[in-house]
């Protein structure tokens, strides 16, 4: 009996290993619905009280649209970078639209205001862009051409982001 136990626990653990989950399937294999299309124009409230749109903010510059959450450290890493980089975002016309999912304007300037990041932040409190842009984890990036159409999605700042966004790239 102790054999027959043994082996059906061994079985078990076996095919939870090799069985893929539903969710593993929306991460590795699916590619966001927007890429190679328009990115969509939204209009959100910022950290500062006014209401501005993605398309009024950016204009015909480039673009890199970073979904995130004072909550989460993968976030917080790459607003760290991004600020390292903003010196060479301002030399390249590379707009920063920075879009906090689910939290409040209080607990985003005072985060903001911490960390002193002189980005605007629009407001997505309750992830309607979110839900919009197919979010499906934080941090996401979407990288937007100068003729608004979103090139790629990536969940870190890559290497090559001037050449996806067509950028030529200007002193750093």
């Amino acid at each position: 009996m102790k054999w027959l136990l043994k082996w059906f626990w061994v079985l078990s653990v076996v095919m939870l290993i090799c069985i893929p989950f539903k969710a593993e399937g929306q991460f590795s294999f699916e590619e966001n619905p927007l890429i190679q299309k328009q990115a969509p124009n939204f209009t959100l409230k910022l950290s500062s009280g006014e209401t501005m749109s993605l398309n009024q903010y950016r204009g015909s510059d480039p673009a890199i649209i970073f979904f995130w959450a004072t909550w989460c450290p993968h976030c917080r890493e790459e607003l760290k970078t991004l600020g390292k980089l903003e010196e060479v975002f301002k030399k390249n016309n590379i707009k920063i639209v920075l879009v906090n999912v689910e939290e409040g304007p209080r607990l985003v300037q005072s985060y903001m205001n911490k960390i002193k990041l002189p980005y605007s932040v629009f407001l997505d409190e309750h992830s309607e862009i979110s839900e919009q842009y197919s979010i499906i984890g934080l941090p996401t990036l979407f990288f937007v051409d100068r003729g608004g159409i979103v090139v790629a999605m990536e969940h870190g700042l890559p290497d090559n982001f001037m050449t996806m966004l067509g950028a030529v790239a200007v002193e750093k």
